[in-house]
């Protein structure tokens, strides 16, 4: 039968695999998250690339329009100039004049149009370019990463699994009741540290959950080793 020296140095060795396991399954839901955010990427770059698409064809959609209004109104101007040969008299020749020119003033105003357009169209496909280098880019590193976070996985299920190998081995070592008590500390403590040392100093011995003072009795008692001790103060089980 092991003394309780060795239950407790047990206790110990459990505990190290305890917060081994703990770490494994915290970093283990990390990488869902870590996932989720290379697809929320994924989806803000497409999403940019389709309204940047949209807007584009928007604009070229308009500015076929202007060139088709253009069109029509050099033809408009060609029309009028070649029935000012043929009026009669002096007012229908101004009436003329006045409509062609108001013409020529639409056609220039077009033509500036067309072409704040086409220096858009420039500014676009060098957007396009770098979206699409973005996206590129992205695509690249989530591949990477995917194939990272995939070994991730595989070397913490086979450190995990080894963890709960090592864990069943020390559990069938260690008293069924002073486990419960393990367990029952753990399960209370956010640090889930349930068994801890003490340590001395010229004031007295400090437990090293709380960092509390101990009584002294206590200290006698834990340094006997005859019964599990614990803290008055955080319910650790105490150790030397």
């Amino acid at each position: 039968m092991a003394t309780l020296k060795e239950e407790l140095d047990k206790l110990f060795e459990l505990q190290e695999i305890d917060i081994k396991f703990d770490e494994i399954n915290a970093l283990l839901e990390e990488i869902p998250e870590k996932i989720k955010a290379l697809e929320k990427e994924d989806i803000s770059i497409k999403k940019e690339m389709e309204e940047f698409k949209k807007t584009s064809t928007h604009l070229k959609v308009e500015r076929r329009q202007k060139e088709t209004e253009l069109k029509a109104t050099e033809e408009q101007i060609k029309n009028l100039q070649s029935k000012l040969y043929d009026v009669k008299t002096n007012k229908e020749y101004q009436a003329l004049q006045i409509e062609i020119e108001n013409l020529k003033k639409k056609v220039s105003l077009l033509e500036d149009e067309i072409l704040i357009h086409m220096e858009q169209d420039e500014q676009f496909k060098q957007r396009e370019k770098q979206i699409q280098e973005k996206m590129e880019k992205h695509n690249r590193i989530k591949a990477e990463k995917q194939k990272e976070f995939e070994a991730k996985i595989n070397q913490l299920k086979e450190a995990k699994k080894e963890a709960e190998r090592k864990r069943n081995e020390c559990i069938a070592n260690i008293d069924m009741s002073l486990l419960e008590l393990y367990k029952r500390v753990k399960n209370n403590k956010k640090d889930g540290i349930a068994i801890c040392k003490i340590t001395h100093d010229a004031n007295g011995s400090i437990c090293n959950g709380c960092y509390v003072y101990i009584p002294g009795y206590l200290v006698e008692k834990v340094k006997r080793k005859t019964e599990v001790v614990q803290c008055e103060n955080c319910g650790r089980i105490l150790s030397e």
